[in-house]
């Protein structure tokens, strides 16, 4: 399920107006699936689904009435990521190609003009031609792990997932974006989650409820506090990639410096053997 059909179940679960047969008629598969492909698939949305569904009547309008905002919100913080994604590939294939190219046709080419005299290819060739591979290596390594993260927290932005964050991505993401979405998803689940005379886990969550103890319309403050954390959260994921993309640009100059320097050496010997 995307986000874009659980909007539309919210609707037709929030409405006053239509009995609960005409409700699980409205939310068959035939009208989901006009909505099918506008969207990724998310777990998180799934989950909420079978919650409201589960509830007695009066408490799953109430919940789909909250819910109902979030396709919009999703949409409007969805994470753009194949921009980064080709400017690093596209970086990472010149510096591959300007490598593979120097050493099949330039290398073997200085190879059989100093074999021709006396002097020593040591001299000529330093240790970066005898492992130019390894900075290649260590870069498909980076570069696979900074595609993940991007790829990972794409999902997080579109919140496809409750909890994303497991096994070695605990230690690959800040602890702060981490935070932060568990900040997210504790105000997310509020409608579903919140019990009174229970003490709320996050400020958010106490907010909302003291908002809806006092009889202020919530459901708004709900949006607003929602559009509020995932403007946080997206800019924070933006700012935490930008710092990987510079990481990424810091290695390769490094590896380009290298390849530079060892290319030019056995051009400034050639004037001394010839």
């Amino acid at each position: 399920m995307n986000w874009n059909q659980f909007g539309y179940i919210c609707r037709v679960n929030s409405s006053k107006t239509l009995s609960t047969d005409q409700k699980d008629e409205l939310s068959a598969q035939p009208h989901l699936n006009m909505y099918a492909n506008s969207g990724s698939h998310s777990k998180l949305a799934h989950n909420l689904v079978t919650q409201i569904a589960s509830q007695d009547e009066a408490t799953s309008q109430k919940q789909a009435t909250y819910y109902q905002c979030l396709p919009e919100l999703v949409n409007e913080f969805k994470f753009e990521h194949k921009g980064w994604l080709s400017y690093l590939t596209i970086v990472f294939v010149i510096y591959v190609l300007s490598s593979l190219l120097y050493q099949s046709f330039v290398v073997p080419t200085f190879v059989e003009i100093y074999s021709k005299h006396t002097i020593s290819l040591n001299h000529v060739f330093d240790d970066y031609f005898t492992y130019w591979y390894v900075p290649i290596i260590l870069l498909v390594l980076l570069l696979s792990v900074i595609f993940t993260v991007i790829l990972k927290l794409k999902n997080v932005s579109a919140l496809t997932e409750l909890k994303p964050f497991s096994g070695l991505f605990k230690f690959l993401i800040p602890r702060q974006l981490i935070n932060e979405h568990n900040s997210l998803i504790t105000t997310l689940l509020f409608p579903s989650n919140h019990k009174e005379g229970v003490k709320a886990s996050t400020p958010q969550a106490e907010h909302l409820a003291q908002c809806e103890l006092l009889g202020l319309e919530t459901q708004e403050e709900f949006k607003a506090l929602l559009k509020l954390q995932l403007k946080l959260l997206n800019t924070h994921i933006k700012s935490f990639i930008s710092k990987l993309v510079i990481v990424y640009g810091l290695v390769i100059v490094v590896s380009i410096y290298l390849f530079v320097k060892a290319a030019y050496q056995p051009l400034f010997m050639l004037g001394e053997v010839l």
